[in-house]
């Protein structure tokens, strides 16, 4: 009976995080997730949180809970990071974390014994590598909730097109706080036996206001910026892959990936409809007259964008050496490959189309679900009255019109659309 009041609970909160735009897919990996991280009890009132950030006292009365009975369960919940609380508006507001970023990356941040991380670490990688159902949820989507970003070092010395928010130097200076804590990806490696060789486990930086919440519940440690810097800078000469969150403006997080152990690059690699709409607004591009096809490069890309085509292949003549080809539709542009180069015979350029970026978490939010159709999941709270229920209904019935698809298609009618929304948000 036990275990199928649990098995309850955690359906609800299944269904709740489901809501947001990647969701929380399945009915049986995900569901062992959720019961390895969250008790029963936990999982009840982490299944009654709105997806928004609400006051304790908003929720008191949402609940019909006394304040100070609400505040010790969420901030117990807090310090396990299975609640946000961050200070808006010079209040703490609370909030259920998405899977992905938030409950997977918290759950994985500190070596802890409060569940069982090995048993986390494989039901991970069999969720997010192996099988296809979780990032199924963004294929054909133009936006992501993370972004690839170029190495500076692989641009040219005086290239001036790139934005203050394409630079991953840039991105860390304009920080007015910083955190650094264990790698999600790398401690999952480690538990399944699979110890990274090339990065240190504790490398992915945290800003802002998350990074406070992860430092004050004790899942990352402030560091100062020239120690941030310099942890970027010896990423890139170890053939790290920037990849970091998909905003022009507040970033919460930087991570340095490694192909052997980063959940999303081996996704990317092991799915076809994974598409590189989470590139950067750059991409390879090979000097022919440069190249002799030594391997260099198509051994360092994380994502096998560049193949080395033989003598004899198409367009190649019979006399001619070697050379690298880079798969344009594979290609994320993070540079990599520059840096492996000794013959200076490969640059990034820019993108013929840039890519979209969001302007905030909001935005970015609010795109994704334009896009997979689960607007009205974040507009309207399935908690609330019937009314409400049924305003969700006719938004979610307008977004499955074909005029209104058709409007949501065009990328310049759709970041207006958004924007608007983000500014009432």
């Amino acid at each position: 009976m036990g275990h199928l009041a649990r098995s309850k609970a955690h359906r609800v909160l299944r269904e709740q995080l489901d809501r947001y735009p990647l969701g929380a897919p399945g009915e049986t990996l995900i569901l062992e997730i959720l019961e390895t991280i969250f008790t029963q009890d936990e999982a009840l009132l982490a299944a009654s949180l709105p997806l928004g950030f609400s006051t304790l006292e908003q929720l008191s009365r949402k609940l019909k809970t006394p304040s100070s009975t609400l505040r010790r369960r969420l901030d117990a919940m807090a310090d396990k990071g299975l609640v946000l609380d961050l200070e808006i508006g010079g209040v703490t507001r609370y909030a259920l974390p998405p899977t992905l970023v938030g409950l997977f990356e918290f759950s994985m941040m500190r070596i802890r014994e409060d569940f069982d991380q090995k048993r986390l670490a494989e039901l991970y990688h069999r969720y997010l590598v192996e099988e296809p159902q979780y990032f199924s949820r963004i294929a054909g989507n133009e936006t992501t909730p993370f972004r690839t970003l170029v190495h500076e070092r692989a641009l040219p010395d005086d290239y001036s097109e790139i934005l203050d928010f394409e630079r991953a130097t840039k991105l860390i200076e304009n920080e007015a706080f910083i955190a650094v804590g264990i790698c999600h990806c790398r401690h999952v490696a480690h538990h399944r036996g699979q110890e990274c060789q090339t990065f240190p486990l504790t490398s992915c930086l945290s800003f802002g206001s998350v990074g406070d919440y992860l430092v004050r519940h004790n899942f990352a440690k402030p560091l100062r910026h020239a120690e941030a810097l310099k942890l970027i800078l010896d990423a890139e000469s170890k053939g790290m892959v920037h990849i970091g969150d998909n905003v022009q403006t507040e970033p919460t997080y930087l991570c340095s990936c490694c192909s052997c152990c980063c959940e999303v690059l081996a996704s990317f690699r092991n799915f076809d409809f994974f598409t590189n709409t989470f590139s950067s607004n750059f991409e390879a591009q090979v000097e022919q007259s440069l190249c002799r096809g030594c391997t260099a490069c198509s051994l360092a890309c994380p994502v096998g964008a560049i193949q080395i085509e033989a003598a004899g292949a198409p367009d190649i003549s019979e006399e001619a050496a070697p050379r690298a080809v880079v798969d344009r539709d594979t290609c994320i542009g993070c540079g990599v490959c520059v840096a492996k180069c000794k013959r200076n015979a490969l640059k990034m350029i820019p993108r013929p189309q840039r890519r979209i970026i969001p302007e905030n978490t909001i935005a970015r939010t609010l795109m994704m679900a334009v896009e997979n159709g689960t607007l009205q999941s974040l507009l309207i709270d399935a908690h609330s009255t019937m009314a409400s229920a049924a305003i969700a209904g006719l938004v979610g019935a307008i977004l499955k019109l074909p005029p209104a698809k058709q409007m949501l298609a065009n990328a310049s009618l759709k970041s207006r659309f958004v924007s608007f929304l983000a500014r009432r948000a």
